[in-house]
């Protein structure tokens, strides 16, 4: 399907982009997204096994662009590989047991560092400093469960990626 909006985001990733841009293109690929806890939207897709997480009120960065425009092509191709493995629905799920990974931003595109979580892709951090990072993404991770669950999808269950380990 070709969208000139998605498009546009494929291309400039970077420039300044708010929740509602997003939202205007998942309601044309049928991807829900939920607001939650007043800090993040979450876009979800039955076809996609993971979900991405943007905050409402900071600046989406390129990316979380880049990370739903990725979760867009793998619905439209049909090859949303299943990488994760999950826990009941209902089931309590503590945040911090997640791994994450923190890797800096270039200036080019805004500086700052990411965190990100092997078990749920798209699903990421973004701060001046890795800590700051680091809060921002648990913020989005916590956001993400709570949509999954939700939307009657199980979360997946930390350290379920092969190879990944939690840090100390």
């Amino acid at each position: 399907m070709h969208n000139k909006r998605l498009e546009a985001l494929r291309a400039s990733p970077g420039d300044e982009r708010r929740p509602a841009d997003l939202e205007i293109i998942a309601s044309q690929y049928a991807i829900k997204f939920r607001k939650v806890t007043g800090t993040h939207v979450v876009f979800t897709h039955p076809a996609v096994p993971n979900c991405v997480a943007v905050p409402m009120k900071n600046r989406i960065r390129a990316a979380h662009v880049k990370a739903f425009v990725a979760m867009v092509d793998r619905m439209d191709e049909g090859t949303a590989p299943v990488r994760m493995r999950t826990v009941a629905p209902g089931t309590v799920v503590d945040v911090a047991a997640y791994p994450s990974a923190v890797a800096p931003i270039p200036e080019a595109e805004g500086g700052g560092f990411v965190v990100s979580f092997a078990d749920v892709p798209g699903c990421l951090g973004i701060g001046e400093t890795p800590e700051a990072a680091e809060a921002d993404g648990r913020l989005a991770l916590f956001a993400a469960i709570d949509a999954l669950k939700a939307a009657d999808r199980a979360p997946p269950q930390p350290g379920a990626v092969e190879g990944v380990k939690a840090e100390a």
